[in-house]
């Protein structure tokens, strides 16, 4: 039993290493709007899942984070990993739904990991309600890294539908 749990502790730390290194990757000079830099090329992939509500998310292009900034990068627990959620140190947060690449606007935050970073916070967008609460590792700073082992994702509709996606991630800094 041991050894199967090393197996996909491995698998999964392989699929995730090259991600975090294509979403860390360096940005070319200053960036004064941090809303203007976000990457909203289009991602040919569908829809994240079945429901009426995760349907509504899709996976984010690749995001790079400009020197002297950190970020967020949430991906998808699933075997194509895609990244769902990416969220800047100075508190812009970006996801892609209903067909386009949106900045939400946090209405509470708690538990404070690092800088505009928390265990659990609460955004809104155009009649959804999406809250992220996450798990960090304690045993590295930030200017480390911080890996997210666990959390989730849950979007409510304006309705009262809901759904929730499990999440892995990092906090990495350039």
């Amino acid at each position: 039993m041991t050894s199967n749990r090393l197996s996909s502790v491995t698998r999964f730390s392989l699929c995730f290493a090259p991600l975090l290194l294509a979403a860390c990757s360096f940005a070319s000079g200053p960036v004064n709007d941090p809303a203007a830099s976000i990457d909203r090329a289009p991602v040919t992939v569908t829809a994240l899942g079945a429901d009426e509500v995760l349907s509504r998310i899709k996976p984010m292009p690749p995001q790079q984070i400009p020197n002297g900034e950190c970020g967020l990068f949430l991906w998808a627990k699933r075997q194509d990993t895609p990244l769902v959620f990416f969220q800047r140190s100075g508190g812009n947060t970006f996801m892609h739904l209903d067909g386009q690449v949106v900045e939400l606007t946090r209405t509470s935050a708690v538990d404070q990991i690092a800088l505009q970073f928390y265990q659990a916070q609460t955004f809104v967008i155009e009649g959804l309600t999406v809250k992220i609460d996450v798990k960090p590792e304690q045993i590295r700073s930030l200017q480390q890294g911080l890996k997210i082992p666990s959390g989730s994702i849950s979007i409510t509709t304006k309705d009262g539908w809901s759904a929730a996606m499990p999440v892995a991630g990092a906090i990495g800094c350039q």
